[in-house]
């Protein structure tokens, strides 16, 4: 049985805790191709490793991954 420190340091995947830091080091899937279907579609949110993302594809049809929040305001970017 685990104590209540040790759960935490295991499952706990916030930026700079132990486990997240290392997790971050490895690829992690994210969102499949297919769910981004064509370009300039709807973008596609995500909730990995305790942050808020955005998948979208590009007008050339490659897909890209971004925070979604603007790193200035702190405003959520899904709508733009």
């Amino acid at each position: 049985m685990l104590s209540t420190e040790e759960n935490d340091l295991l499952t706990r995947v916030e930026q700079g805790t132990p486990m997240g830091d290392l997790i971050r080091q490895y690829w992690i899937p994210a969102v499949r191709s297919e769910e981004l279907p064509e370009p300039d579609c709807a973008p596609f949110r995500i909730r990995l490793l305790c942050e808020n993302l955005i998948a979208f594809r590009v007008t050339s049809g490659r897909v890209g991954i971004i925070q979604s929040v603007c790193a200035h305001r702190g405003a959520s970017v899904s709508g733009g």
